[in-house]
C-alpha cells in the first residue's frame, strides 16, 4: 500500500466524523521535513472553522503518529476552484453555476460549458443556450467550474 492510501485509510475516519468527506491525500517529503496534505470538502462548501477543527482533530487523534514516527507537518484544506468535479457529491453546491463538462456522450461535443440546473443521483441538467441537457453521471469523466473575472 502506497503511502498516500495508508494517509487516506488513516484521516478517513476523523474526517467523516467531522461532518465532512476527503478528496485526497498524500504525503511528500522536502530534505529532512514530511508534509502530509489531505482535501476535505462537505455537501454545503467547507467553512475554514471547519478544516480547523479537522486539522485538531487529526493531530489529537495521533492518527500519522505511527506512520511518520520522526514526525510531519499537516495541511488540510479545500479544494481549490480548479478541482475537478466527479462524484454527485461534488455538484449540488454547484447549482447555478457554469461548468464545463469533459464527458464521453455522443449526442453533445466534449468538451461543453452549461449552467448546472439540476442533479441528481442519475443525472446532471444543463443549460445550454437556452436548452437542458441531460448528462448521465455514468457518461460523466469530469467538470471544472468556470471563473468568470
Amino acid at each position: 500500500m502506497k503511502v498516500s492510501e495508508k494517509v487516506a485509510t488513516l484521516v478517513e475516519p476523523i474526517v467523516e466524523q467531522n461532518g465532512a468527506y476527503l478528496i485526497d491525500a498524500g504525503a511528500t517529503a522536502q530534505g529532512n521535513r514530511k508534509f502530509v496534505r489531505i482535501v476535505v470538502q462537505n455537501l454545503a462548501g467547507i467553512t475554514m472553522d471547519e478544516i480547523a477543527q479537522i486539522t485538531r482533530s487529526v493531530n489529537v487523534s495521533n492518527a500519522l503518529d505511527e506512520l511518520f514516527p520522526e514526525g510531519y507537518h499537516l495541511e488540510v484544506s479545500s479544494p481549490g476552484i480548479d478541482y475537478k468535479l466527479r462524484e454527485y457529491r461534488d455538484f449540488p453546491r454547484n447549482i447555478g453555476r457554469t461548468l464545463r463538462m469533459y464527458h464521453r456522450l455522443s449526442a453533445l461535443p466534449s468538451p461543453f460549458s452549461g449552467i448546472l440546473r439540476e442533479v441528481t443521483e442519475e443525472v446532471l441538467v444543463l443549460e445550454v443556450n437556452g436548452n437542458l441537457h441531460n448528462l448521465p453521471f455514468s457518461d460523466l469523466d469530469y467538470a471544472k467550474v468556470e471563473i468568470k473575472w
